[in-house]
Order: C-alpha cells, then structure tokens, then sequence
C-alpha cells in the first residue's frame, strides 16, 4: 500500500512536465483534420437511444444473480433482451482467453469487449471495459477513429517525437487504457487545435468546428467508458482522463456565438486538462517512467523551497 500511495503522490506532479507537449500549438495535421467525427457522430447518435449505467473504468452493479456467463459466446441481441449491458464473465474466464504474455486482458472490438465480471459469489457485477479503445458501453462501439493509421501517426507522437532520446514501451507493451489515451488524447488534441482556428476566425460552422465539438460531447457522455485499469498507474491516467472529459463536455455545451468570453475560458481549462493528461501520458509510455516522476519531484520539491 505505501509503494502504491507514493506512485500515485508522484504522478500527482506530471503537470510540471506537461510543456513539454504543446496540445494546441503548431499547426492541426491535414491528415487527421477530420479524425474526430469518425466515431463520434455515428456513436452519440446510438447512445442517445441507450440507457447510461455509468462510466469511467468500471461500474459496479449489485445483482442477485449474474446470470449464465456466456464468455462472449452470445449476441447483441440476446445481451439487450436480458436488460443487461456487457457480456457476463469470470475473471478467469477473461484470464484463460484473452491474457497475453503480459498478463493484460485484452478482448478484441469485435468480440464484445464491455464485460459483466462476477466477484463475491455473483451478488457484486463489475462493468468493465476489456478493449484498448474508449467505447459506447452500450454497443461495444469505439468513440474515436480506431484505423491503424491513427495508431501510426499518434504513438509516435507521444513518444520520439517529444522526448527523442528516452526509451519507451512497444505498442504491444502499453497497456489497454494507455493505448485508448494514446488515441483519444490525439484526436482531442486535433479537436482543439480546430476550435483555436474556428475562435480565431470566428468561424463556428465550419464542419470541422462542429465535428470536434461533436467528439467532446460523445466523450464527456456516461456512457462513454475507457478500459478497466490493469496497472497503478492506469487509475491516475483515469483520473487525468476524466479531468479532460469533463472539461471537453463543458467546453461542447457553450455556444460560442452566444457566449463568446465563456467559451474562451473554458477552452483554456480544456486546454491545460487535456495537456496534464499528454504529459502523464508520454512519461507512462517510458522504461523509466519511476525515474522520470521522482526527477520530477525533485524539481518540484526544488522550486517550491525558498
């Protein structure tokens, strides 16, 4: 527990290295210009028919009964008709299936990642997340692009190209949750990047606004759920995370036309939130990152001594 409370005490300082990712500077990529209405549009449009049950890593339901645990044999259909949302499971089933040689579950988008998983003689349900992508815990369905070219464009640039000289952590190393980040947190930062445009122009009907705005308001949503944690730092990622979110939703819910000085501020709250998080990010996806957080303790401790 004290190994584990120091870990999360040393995450705490993360913003300190924040600047070195400028998620709003520089120039948006063509490339990804319109990267945040790809999952989106499509997904909000699903989920507004949906009832949310919760978000976040995981939600625990209390249950009298988990019901047959299918393993992901079943169908959407069959899930819906239940009531339920996820696809009941043992931890050892998820264990036995889908553990790689790291020890991480990882369920594949197209075999119903959002799980039922039974603990305490099934009368505690936790929901939970097993992809590496956030999704609509109702549908199963990503919220963001999730093409291998994102992957191409966006792992890279949270890693070599901010810190060259650091060792990082294959893809197939990072965990669930850092590879959803590594993805949304990409694609936010293009969103952004769009909005700075669209307020410097005061050009707020552009589609590409619109399609960020759209992308913020479908990952602020309850029912939009990033993977379960699977490593102590993943919980503090999460919570990076839902400081993000949260300030996105905000962010989508101001018309700027109405309120132009409103939006602005809390574009700049979106901005800070979202550049805490890339920061937590790039140092997580490192061999070192214990070291890279206790130097950066150090140089907190360092600044704040008279």
């Amino acid at each position: 527990m004290m190994q584990w409370n120091r870990s999360i005490r040393l995450i705490a300082v993360v913003s300190v290295l924040a600047v070195m990712l400028t998620a709003c500077g520089g120039k948006a990529k063509e490339t990804d210009s319109s990267a945040a209405g790809q999952g989106g549009a499509a997904t909000a449009a699903e989920s507004s028919n949906s009832p949310a049950a919760g978000n976040g890593d995981s939600q625990n339901v209390s249950s009298t009964s988990a019901g047959t645990s299918d393993s992901g044999t079943g169908t959407a259909d069959a899930a819906a008709d239940q009531g339920k949302i996820g696809f009941d499971s043992t931890l050892e089933e998820l264990q036995e299936k889908y553990a790689d040689r790291l020890g991480y579950i990882r369920v594949p988008l197209s075999d119903h990642p959002v799980r039922r998983v039974s603990q305490n003689d099934a009368k505690n349900i936790n929901i939970a997340n097993y992809s590496d992508a956030v999704v609509d815990m109702n549908t199963g369905i990503p919220i963001h692009s999730d093409s291998q070219r994102l992957i191409d464009d966006a792992f890279p640039f949270f890693t070599t190209a901010q810190a060259p000289d650091v060792s990082y952590v294959t893809w197939e190393e990072a965990t669930n949750l850092e590879r959803a980040m590594v993805k949304t947190l990409f694609i936010s930062r293009e969103g952004l990047l769009l909005t700075e445009k669209a307020m410097n122009d005061k050009d707020y009907a552009s589609s590409s606004f619109r399609d960020s705005m759209n992308f913020f308001e479908t990952a602020a949503k309850f029912d939009s759920m990033a993977p379960v944690a699977q490593h102590p730092y993943d919980i503090t990622l999460s919570e990076h995370y839902d400081k993000a979110r949260q300030a996105w939703g905000r962010l989508a819910a101001i018309d700027p036309e109405q309120d132009e000085t409103a939006f602005a501020e809390t574009y700049k709250e979106a901005r800070t939130a979202t550049n805490n998080a890339m920061g937590l990010l790039n140092i997580l996806l490192s061999t070192n990152e214990q070291e890279r957080l206790e130097n950066a303790l150090a140089e907190q401790e360092d600044t704040a001594t008279p």
